[in-house]
């Protein structure tokens, strides 16, 4: 076993603090291996030397506190003395805690001086220092902007309050911009689906043409509609920009009027200096663009839910992958949609077809991914009623997810004209576009609005599908599309209680069960 003394010293090295023991003169005892690595004293010289004749007292301040700090140990004055210092070099900077401890008089030493690494703590106070001061001069610039955002927030909103319809909504917005000292013009577009085009709906001065740029332009207009985010042009702005102007233009901010998923258009306002569209002042606009698009939202709001129309859409799908699509172009046929029934995690659609061979039909269908079961119910004059199972119903699920509802689907070799029923609160585009992320090819070909019962088309069929069961509404689809309620019969009730895997009499207490409640649904909202 090592003698203490021993075991000390070698219990020292194994410290990455620099350590050194001095006798009451200051005469160096000791020192541990991480002092000799960091002094370059790897034979130990340095013990034996004088610490305070070694140390240049006037090389700077801290050398001074440092042997007076030691002195004052020595001689009994303080228990303990430390200081922190800078240690730089060329290459990095670093800094260190000294820290002066009196040894027992039993011990062979009077003091033991440490100088421990500090970098890592004093850089992070550096950093929270810095960080302190730019947030300083943050909260002075955030106020800043907050006053500048209120004073014109204020301004816009108490005149878009005073007026009562979209157009005045956006004309005062318009104008309203236009008072501003480093604004040129202003004005607002608003997205047409049918052409896909962003058109002038309101201008802040009266300009011989309007604007009109396609959706797909490569223009800050259109770029702010298609991502739903501000775009900042300085430099380079396009004639036609300066033209609607009347002046030449410096930079441009378009700003996109969101609310919530609807885009109600586009908020472009000019400058005749590139450094105006500062982040600053892209924050106020963004600001007046959320205001504007909730005033407006709110107005359209309004006006749907006391009006007694409803929207209706014409999409032409062309995906030749749709399973509908791919049945009628391979066999040349004609097809009409029937609804859909929930059947488990999966989904019956029916499709009245016109064909004089069904075996082709199913055959097709069943090699197709989406199609997990087809099967020919029955046969009439004018057409064959089949049932296709699937997963994921090809257009009908993407429009149900937005809440609309899809009505007629006619289907000809190469493409399918979907009829889409939207509520009177739901905003086309966002329809619309949810199709077009799906099937990239969709067409918008008519937007509609009509008049709409008392009792909406939508809430009697969720009010009938809530009370029906699936067999029962199953039995319904397949008794009304396969010719059951005609006369003379297409089908038989037995032939249909095949295709649903049941006996005669089940498929009738089914069927009695859903005319039952429907007649119930109808009279109830007479």
């Amino acid at each position: 076993m090592k003698p203490p003394e021993t075991l000390a010293h070698s219990t020292l090295d194994t410290l990455p603090i620099n350590i050194a023991v001095l006798d009451d003169e200051g005469t160096i005892l000791f020192t541990n291996r991480a002092w000799r690595e960091f002094a370059g004293d790897e034979d130990g010289e340095m013990e034996g030397t004088n610490y305070f004749t070694t140390t240049d007292v006037d090389a700077d301040e801290y050398a001074g506190q440092a042997v007076g700090g030691i002195e004052s140990v020595i001689d009994g004055e303080q228990d303990l003395f430390t200081m922190e210092y800078p240690c730089h070099s060329p290459e990095e900077k670093q800094w260190f805690l000294m820290r002066v401890a009196p040894l027992p008089e039993d011990e062979a030493g009077s003091a033991v001086v440490a100088h421990i690494d500090i970098t890592q703590r004093k850089l992070a106070e550096l950093a929270a220092e810095r960080r302190s001061e730019e947030l300083k001069a943050e909260r002075q610039n955030l106020k800043q902007l907050v006053d500048r955002v209120d004073g014109l927030l204020k301004a816009v909103m108490g005149d878009v309050l005073t007026v009562d319809s979209r157009e005045a909504i956006e004309q005062t917005v318009c104008d309203r911009l236009a008072t501003v000292d480093s604004y040129q013009f202003a004005w607002v577009s608003e997205l047409d689906l049918r052409d896909e085009t962003l058109s002038s709906t309101a201008l802040s001065a009266d300009r011989p043409t309007a604007l009109s740029i396609p959706l797909d332009a490569d223009d800050p207009v259109a770029e702010a509609a298609r991502t739903e985010e501000m775009q900042v042009v300085t430099g380079g702005i396009d004639e036609q920009h300066s033209r609607l102007a009347d002046s030449d233009v410096a930079s441009v901010a378009a700003v996109p009027l969101v609310s919530g998923e609807s885009l109600y258009g586009v908020l472009t306002v000019y400058a005749d200096s590139d450094d105006v569209f500062d982040p600053r002042e892209q924050a106020v606009l963004g600001t007046i663009g959320r205001a504007t698009a909730a005033a407006i939202d709110a107005r359209e709001t309004s006006r749907l839910l006391t009006a007694d129309n409803v929207t209706e859409l014409e999409l032409q799908v062309t995906d030749p992958d749709v399973f509908y699509i791919h049945v009628a172009s391979e066999l040349g046929c004609s097809m009409e949609y029937g609804g859909s029934v929930p059947n488990g995690e999966e989904t019956v659609m029916f499709f009245l077809v016109e064909t004089d061979d069904p075996s082709a039909v199913c055959a097709v269908a069943a090699d197709h991914p989406q199609v997990s079961g087809v099967s020919h119910v029955s046969t009439s004059d004018s057409a064959a009623l089949f049932e296709f199972t699937v997963s994921d119903p090809p257009v009908v699920s993407v429009v149900a997810d937005r809440g609309a509802q899809t009505g007629d689907i006619l289907v000809e070799p190469r493409q399918a004209t979907v009829t889409v029923t939207l509520p009177a609160s739901m905003e086309t585009r966002s329809v619309v576009e949810q199709v077009r992320n799906q099937y990239p090819e969709t067409e918008l070909l008519s937007v509609r609005e009509r008049d709409e019962p008392p009792v909406s088309r939508q809430a009697f069929i969720a009010n009938v599908e809530e009370r029906l069961t699936n067999r029962q509404l199953t039995a319904l689809r397949k008794g009304f599309l396969g010719g059951f309620f005609d006369w003379p019969r297409d089908v038989s009730g037995e032939q249909l209680a095949e295709s649903m895997d049941i006996c005669p009499s089940t498929f009738h207490q089914h069927l009695r069960a859903g005319e039952r409640k429907l007649l119930e649904e109808v009279f109830e909202n007479w």
